[in-house]
């Protein structure tokens, strides 16, 4: 069972419906996934939305990324965390942030 408690994360408090159900869709679809399913299909949801002009910041991405890993091995949320630092040196060398 999906923990809704990420719904009450701070960093969400004045997040738009819009994102909120994208956040609910990425995070409802995503149980039962394998780390690299699970991170894959995040990345592709957050591209379809930013095609739509919806943007997350990285307090909103890293809240997400956060509720996902709630039920990680120590292992997988090390190889998640390994592979967001790696798309974040990427983004930054593409002067995307």
């Amino acid at each position: 069972m999906i923990n809704n408690k990420w719904m009450d994360d701070p960093v969400l408090s004045g997040i738009s419906n819009e994102k909120l159900e994208i956040l609910t869709k990425i995070i409802n679809s995503s149980n039962g996934m394998d780390p690299k399913q699970m991170l894959t299909y995040f990345i592709q949801e957050s591209n379809k939305a930013s095609h739509n002009g919806i943007h997350f910041s990285d307090a909103e991405t890293n809240a997400i990324l956060n509720v996902l890993k709630a039920d990680m091995s120590p292992e997988d949320i090390k190889k998640i965390d390994m592979i967001r630092r790696m798309v974040n040196m990427i983004s930054k060398k593409k002067g995307r942030f």
